[in-house]
């Protein structure tokens, strides 16, 4: 293009301007316009930044408030519980204190109590056994009265028997008879009085 416009014949207009000149021109303005433009938007980013930085912050200590106040609620709660924790067991060591002396003084009455009735028990089978001793004294001189007419009678009987000859044989064999059944009375009587000693 240039070619051209050398060949070209001369006329009386004002030559054109350079477009070198203009091109530079524009692109200067061009250039300076961009420069603005990122100077604004830098400039914008950074107030941009700055805005969100802040709000970050204010964010942050909103956060670390809200957890400040968690963590003094959980204290709190720890605290109730513990407190709480430790009266329910002075109550029941209370509790357990009142029990323990109750079953003690439970155990001293019922120990009196056993005493009592051991004491009754042992003075009513005394009794039993001294009655028991007089009732078998008492059956005991009966059988040895009986024994004593029973060998009065067998004396006589032996007399009469010497006397009749075999007709007594039956009579001492009952007489036998009677005799042992008198000795057993008397041995279980004496195991009696023995056990009652």
């Amino acid at each position: 293009m240039t070619d051209e416009i050398m060949h070209l014949p001369q006329s009386h207009t004002p030559a054109p301007p350079d477009p070198t000149v203009l091109t530079t021109a524009a692109l200067q303005r061009a250039i300076g316009s961009l420069q603005n433009l990122i100077s604004l938007q830098i400039e914008h980013e950074s107030e941009s930044r700055d805005a969100a930085d802040t709000n970050l912050q204010s964010h942050v200590d909103l956060q670390k408030t809200l957890s400040d106040e968690k963590f003094e609620a959980v204290a709190r709660e720890m605290k109730l519980v513990e407190d709480s924790r430790v009266e329910q067991k002075q109550d029941a060591l209370a509790s357990l204190a009142a029990a323990l002396s109750a079953a003690k003084e439970a155990v001293k009455e019922q120990t009196t109590a056993s005493a009592l009735s051991i004491n009754k028990s042992e003075n009513a089978t005394n009794e039993q056994l001294k009655q028991l001793t007089v009732t078998f004294t008492t059956a005991v001189e009966g059988v040895n009265r009986t024994i004593t007419d029973l060998k009065e009678r067998v004396g006589k009987n032996e007399n009469v028997q010497a006397a009749v000859g075999g007709v007594g044989e039956g009579i001492s064999a009952t007489v036998a008879w009677i005799l042992a059944g008198i000795g057993g009375l008397v041995a279980v009587a004496s195991i009696v009085i023995q056990l009652s000693h």
